[in-house]
């Protein structure tokens, strides 16, 4: 079981947030800036430390940098308020709950994903996730403003919890694996030597994640048997497979 880590991206692979992200920054803004947002950075398989910056930016804001830590601290106090909207507008993806509680008896099983820790917990949270997720050991927004950086950062912490600090290969090549929907969740992965598992349900293509270098691309996560197979069963298949 731990000698496989699987780092789930949240948004368009496990839930659909209803666009609560998008609110949760216009409250941050307002409350920094006085005025309302009327533009924002683009944010798929972006870090939330990326996205605050280009929107800052976009937004006319004087020496932008300055604001990104603030920015950060304002989206971690309201998170926790966003739970109610998340639990009436969010959806969990078909298969996400059943993929992640068969998974997790084979494989270590965290995040690696844009939001920070104070979203992605309430998001997690809100729509019943959290079971099979060891949060201590993912990867967030907050760490790196670039999402190919948190491979590595997952992949310390869970060495530290397990024990494997010591080791420069803990969880080394694809004995991890990222599962994500877009492009920049594949391009981490290979970054890292990491094993790429497209999941074609956000706004990309079954055709576009294989093509930015998937190693597999799932349709959906609805088929658990299929989704266990190919993200810890991957060692029986060829390096390059379209499973999707």
């Amino acid at each position: 079981m731990e000698d496989v880590l699987v780092l789930w991206d949240i948004d368009g692979t496990l839930l659909n947030a209803g666009g609560v992200g998008r609110d949760l920054y216009d409250v941050v803004f307002l409350q920094l800036f006085g005025r309302s947002l009327s533009t924002y950075a683009p944010m798929a398989g972006r870090t939330d430390r990326a996205i605050i910056l280009e929107t800052l930016v976009m937004a006319g804001v004087d020496e932008p940098q300055r604001y990104v830590d603030p920015f950060i601290a304002g989206l971690g106090a309201q998170a926790p308020l966003m739970r109610s909207a998340l639990m009436s507008r969010g959806r969990v993806l078909p298969g996400a709950a059943e993929a992640l509680s068969l998974i997790g008896g084979h494989a270590r099983q965290s995040v690696l994903t844009g939001n920070i820790r104070p979203l992605a917990e309430v998001k997690l949270g809100a729509l019943g996730l959290c079971e099979w997720l060891d949060l201590c050991i993912g990867a967030y927004g907050d760490d790196h403003e670039d999402r190919a950086e948190l491979v590595q950062v997952a992949r310390r912490r869970a060495g530290c919890v397990l024990g494997r600090s010591a080791s420069p290969t803990a969880f080394a090549g694809r004995s991890t694996v990222v599962a994500g929907d877009t492009p920049l969740d594949i391009g981490a992965a290979l970054s890292a030597g990491a094993r790429a598992v497209g999941v074609a349900t956000g706004t990309y293509s079954a055709a576009d994640l294989f093509s930015a270098g998937a190693h597999a691309v799932l349709p959906s996560l609805a088929d658990t048997a299929l989704v266990l197979d190919t993200i810890v069963g991957e060692r029986t298949r060829p390096l390059d497979q379209h499973v999707g």
